[in-house]
């Protein structure tokens, strides 16, 4: 007795763009641009003008920032910045700041 090959039709190119059309929108419309703005209220406008959050992943949010100066100064803050953070962004659910050399144009 031999078995039939399951074969898999191909999705319908709908239920396609319905699946990544609800996966954009869980991430919710302007989600960069708030996080954006939350990082130049908790880092300060100056801070802010030398660095810029680039990702979230894992809960860890990573910043870079246009120096190392700039890395050690915002270092320093880092356990302040967090909670306010945390506050702001409560569904992000950050647990972490990580700060690295980058380019900010």
């Amino acid at each position: 007795m031999t078995r039939r090959k399951h074969t898999k039709r191909p999705e319908d190119i709908k239920g396609i763009i319905d699946k990544v059309i609800n996966r954009l929108e869980k991430r919710g419309p302007g989600k960069k641009e708030k996080i954006l703005a939350v990082w130049q209220k908790v880092a300060g406008s100056k801070a802010a003008s030398h660095s810029r959050p680039i990702g979230i992943k894992r809960r860890i949010l990573t910043v870079e920032a246009d120096s190392s100066t700039w890395i050690y100064s915002l270092s320093l803050k880092k356990r302040e910045m967090l909670k306010n953070l945390q506050w702001e962004l409560k569904e992000e659910g950050i647990k972490d700041i990580r700060f690295r050399m980058g380019d900010i144009t």
